[in-house]
């Protein structure tokens, strides 16, 4: 019971930290991607914070390399250099849930950056732009 309740604080310290983060963020740069330069940057530095040791311990970030070999035209085959990405992931089920927790957080604060969007359109708005005018 105790472990739970130190699980859901955790988690809410770490969406209060990402929320800051988000809101002082660019408007156009999507939630997801400010997202992924938060963790980015948190996981990828020696952990000085709370926050910082809990998403240590909670999550991890791995390497995926792609390498695609491809025919030239006299049927030689040579590799491409070797894209590289990086995903992040949970290493127990808290750091599953926890983020899972901020993509849905991005998702609903993309979600409420739309609604408030369209609500300051007008009806003229839509046949003005669908006119040409």
């Amino acid at each position: 019971m105790y472990a739970d309740f130190c699980i859901v604080q955790d988690k809410n310290l770490i969406l209060e930290a990402f929320a800051k983060y988000l809101h002082a963020a660019d408007p156009k740069v999507p939630a997801t991607d400010v997202l992924a330069q938060w963790l980015w940057r948190h996981l990828s530095s020696e952990p000085k914070t709370n926050v910082d040791k809990v998403l240590h311990c909670e999550m991890t970030i791995r390497e995926i390399k792609q390498s695609k070999s491809e025919s030239s035209a006299s049927g030689d085959r040579h590799e491409k250099p070797k894209k590289t990405s990086y995903v992040f992931c949970g290493t127990s089920s808290s750091g599953r849930r926890l983020l899972k927790s901020l993509y849905e957080y991005c998702q609903s604060y993309e979600q409420q950056r739309w609604a408030r969007f369209i609500h300051t359109l007008k009806a003229s708005d839509f046949s003005e732009k669908l006119l040409g005018r």
